[in-house]
């Protein structure tokens, strides 16, 4: 085998070979002929004794491979040494009371490191190299401790433990593409601690949080301090988008000039379908006979209790007693009691209130309070009055004595139905839909959608310039032109523009050396985020298991 040819490499002789139904057997001695003393480090070669050790291998041509070591156990000469006997070891094939080989333990942790502990017990079995999730992380935990080098150019960046709760920061270096350290929270002092211990970083990267921003100038403030270009333009559009929203019936204006309404900008509220009935024709829901058979046996069992709860009562017997003896709510034995005659229920339709001869559901035990109004409110509701307060006003003139909520409950079928049948709306676009377009290339709309543009720019001209400072502000950072900044900041002070993008330039000046650094260098936080997504799925595939050493494992050892 070639296990056999490789084992001599390795300081062991094969003895023999032994192929089992589950596993490959092989018996092996050291070669060597004397063991140094751990405690003196005197060599000897007098053997006290040997003893066997059964440790599993990686697989040969995906069979399991069991060694079966016969070590030996030596006498120390050495009369001073307190170790007077001590066991063989071959430190090149495995560890100290280790059950593994020292490349299986390496194999499986490189496992673990990508799959995780679930996913690597699953790998690792279909590999012959079985093994428990729990064996696997132990296995991670082993292993040293990355050292985090101190980068010259840093991109740091936040994650959610849990969003919105609580966040931890990641470490990259932006020169090598890889994370060097993660800190367990979001901090200034905690960053600014990790920049003083490992001094050299020249460079940072970051968002426009505080947070960094204060602990890269306590930590490091030797270093230059880089925004990042993506959430520049990303907080820009945020403002522009904000006064669009500002400006909503100017955009309502230009949507409601487009006439018709293209397709491709509408959102049906329904699909197609006929028009519903008006009030006065719709009719009761139909039952199904096993759902009417059913309600007729309640029906037919509550008419029994009635009658036990009369016949009792005309025997005498107290109301508590009767609710005792039948196993009743006393409430509903009073209202047995109180009945002159048998009490129907009642049920609801979109017409009023039906007997339970004709409809048998749960419902109200009161008769309907707008019987008498009912056909008032039809013909007020089909002569276009439906405000549902003003109905209630005048049907309380006519007599009425219910509340206001019996009226809106009445209408609310009718109000659906004419919901249904009503024409398509038409298209009201957001502020970031309008965003999206105005900053879409040209040669990227529909006609529909540069037809609304179009409009929209004839009841609102001033908006023009606004879209033009935005791409002036891109096109300064794409093309490396901080010298602009400064009079592009100035041409946000306009009248014309909107005052979200005037506050944005403000803003930008409590940080302004970074932002000029981020027209300046070339770095950005970009490659940060795609680690920032490669640690979210790493966490995910956790199982619930992503502690944050164990997180911190996976993601600095990829």
């Amino acid at each position: 085998m070639v296990l056999a040819r490789l084992l001599p490499d390795l300081g062991l002789s094969v003895e023999w070979i032994r192929f089992g139904p589950e596993a490959v057997e092989i018996g092996v001695v050291p070669t060597s002929t004397a063991c140094c003393c751990p405690q003196c480090g005197l060599a000897s070669d007098r053997v006290h004794s040997h003893y066997i050790r059964t440790l599993a291998d990686v697989p040969a041509h995906g069979r399991v491979i069991h060694l079966q070591i016969r070590l030996r156990r030596f006498f120390c000469g050495f009369a001073g040494c307190a170790q007077k006997t001590f066991a063989e070891q071959v430190p090149q094939v495995m560890m100290r009371h280790s059950r593994k080989t020292c490349r299986l333990v390496q194999a499986l942790q490189n496992i673990a490191l990508e799959a995780g502990g679930e996913a690597g017990a699953r790998l690792g079995g279909r590999l012959s190299m079985p093994a428990s999730p729990d064996t696997l992380l132990r296995l991670i935990r082993r292993l040293p401790a990355p050292a985090a080098a101190g980068p010259r150019v840093l991109g740091v960046d936040d994650w959610a433990f849990h969003r919105g709760r609580r966040y931890g920061t990641i470490l990259c270096d932006l020169e090598t593409h890889r994370p060097v350290d993660l800190l367990p929270e979001r901090s200034a002092s905690s960053f600014a601690a990790w920049l003083q211990e490992h001094p050299g970083v020249e460079i940072i990267s970051r968002d426009r949080g505080t947070d960094y921003a204060k602990g890269a100038t306590l930590g490091a403030p030797q270093a230059k301090q880089v925004a990042d270009r993506w959430h520049l333009l990303h907080n820009l559009t945020e403002a522009f988008e904000r006064g669009l929203d500002r400006h909503h019936t100017l955009i309502a204006q230009a949507a409601q000039s487009l006439s018709p309404v293209p397709a491709s900008m509408t959102t049906p509220v329904q699909n197609q379908a006929p028009p519903a009935p008006t009030p006065s024709a719709q009719a009761p829901p139909i039952r199904s006979s096993t759902r009417r058979q059913r309600l007729e046996e309640a029906r037919a069992r509550r008419r029994a209790r009635y009658e036990q709860v009369k016949t009792l009562q005309s025997q005498g017997v107290a109301l508590l007693e009767i609710s005792r003896q039948l196993h009743l709510a006393r409430s509903t034995v009073r209202g047995f009691a109180r009945a002159e005659q048998f009490p129907q229920r009642a049920a609801r339709c979109a017409e009023g209130i039906l007997s339970e001869a004709e409809a048998p559901v749960r419902g109200r035990r009161s008769p309907d309070p707008l019987k008498d109004h009912l056909d008032y409110l039809k013909r007020r509701w089909e002569e276009g009055c439906h405000n549902a307060m003003r109905l209630y006003r005048e049907v309380k003139e006519r007599g009425f004595t219910g509340l206001p909520y019996v009226v809106k409950r009445r209408v609310a079928p009718w109000r659906k139905a004419q919901s249904a049948t009503r024409r398509v709306a038409a298209w009201r676009p957001s502020g970031r839909t309008v965003a999206w377009l105005l900053l879409k290339p040209n040669q990227k709309r529909t006609a529909q959608q540069a037809e609304f543009l179009k409009a929209l720019l004839q009841v609102w001209p001033s908006l023009t310039e606004n879209v033009a400072l935005i791409e002036e502000f891109r096109s300064i950072l794409c093309r490396h032109h901080p010298e602009d900044l400064e009079s592009w900041a100035q041409l946000t002070a306009e009248p014309s523009i909107l005052r979200e993008i005037h506050q944005f330039a403000r803003n930008l000046r409590q940080d302004w050396a970074a932002v000029l650094e981020a027209a300046s260098e070339p770095w950005s936080n970009g490659q940060v985020e795609g680690q920032v997504n490669r640690l979210k799925l790493i966490k995910r595939l956790m199982y619930g298991r992503a502690n944050f050493d164990l997180l911190r494992q996976r993601v600095l050892r990829a």
